[in-house]
């Protein structure tokens, strides 16, 4: 019989709210808080469910991303594919990109959701920014780096958002996972 590890995932932006988490991966056992080195945060396209772009990572020399590390079994990995858009054969919004991210522990090997970044850039809406800053907040990450996506540049939303919450899109997907 195999051995079935767990999927060891770096979650920022957006998927650092626990409403997201909750909904989407449940099970999902936070291991650190990360640190994803000479990276930064960029956004790109149009995220419908925000009204403006879409959180990304590109690297930078100097720069740092901020997030979790966590672990999920591969069924619950699977259900965070489909809602997140993740496609094996390269047709959807995200792909998986292999990082290794720097924690109280050292250094750890996981995969983070990459948006597709051959789109045009575009400002996150504020109440986009506002959910990621939550989630960093609710996890502890550095009070610089909250303080520094509080002040991101953003624009007014032009209709209410969300347009659908995180239960109800995973729901959608598949009616969360049971793992």
């Amino acid at each position: 019989m195999a051995i079935v590890r767990p999927i060891v995932q770096f979650l920022y932006g957006a998927d650092l709210h626990p409403e997201r988490l909750a909904a989407c991966c449940p099970g999902a056992e936070v291991k650190a808080i990360g640190e994803l080195r000479n990276y930064r945060l960029a956004f790109f396209g149009n995220n419908d469910l925000w009204d403006g772009g879409e959180e990304t990572v590109l690297a930078e020399d100097g720069a740092s991303v901020f997030g979790i590390v966590v672990t999920m079994s591969v069924r619950e990995a699977d259900f965070f594919d489909k809602v997140r858009g993740v496609r094996l054969n390269g047709t959807g919004s995200h792909f998986h990109f292999p990082v290794k991210v720097t924690a109280a522990g050292g250094v750890l090997d996981a995969v983070l959701y990459k948006l597709d970044d051959s789109r045009q850039p575009a400002l996150p809406s504020q109440p986009y920014v506002a959910y990621m800053a939550a989630g960093a907040r609710h996890f502890g990450l550095p009070p610089d780096y909250v303080a520094d996506l509080v002040a991101l540049a953003s624009r007014p939303a032009t209709a209410p958002v969300p347009r659908i919450t995180f239960p109800a899109i995973a729901a959608a997907a598949g009616g969360g996972c049971a793992c």
